[in-house]
């Protein structure tokens, strides 16, 4: 999933297939997430797209949420895209 659109959709409809495939940061809170994270959806404006956690906490972004402490399980093969060790939402 490439399109900054369909990456926000994903966001917006809190889809967990995309889990792993990207990560977003907020502006204004300066958190980072994966798209099935439960807070409230950002304005569109406020969000940036990153390709794994490290790239979005390298953009002085935070890890969101208690979760940030737990590993969450990779995407079965096959899914929408590359697997992550740890992710930063709930």
């Amino acid at each position: 999933m490439r399109d900054e659109d369909s990456r926000y959709e994903a966001v917006r409809s809190r889809d967990a297939r995309f889990d792993g495939a990207f990560f977003f940061a907020v502006r204004t809170t300066g958190i980072y997430c994966r798209p099935s994270c439960p807070a409230v959806t950002p304005k569109r404006h406020n969000v940036s797209f990153f390709a794994t956690a490290a790239a979005a906490q390298g953009s002085d972004s935070a890890p969101a949420g208690a979760a940030a402490r737990t590993p969450y399980p990779a995407p079965p093969s096959g899914t929408y895209g590359p697997t992550s060790s740890a992710g930063p939402c709930g």
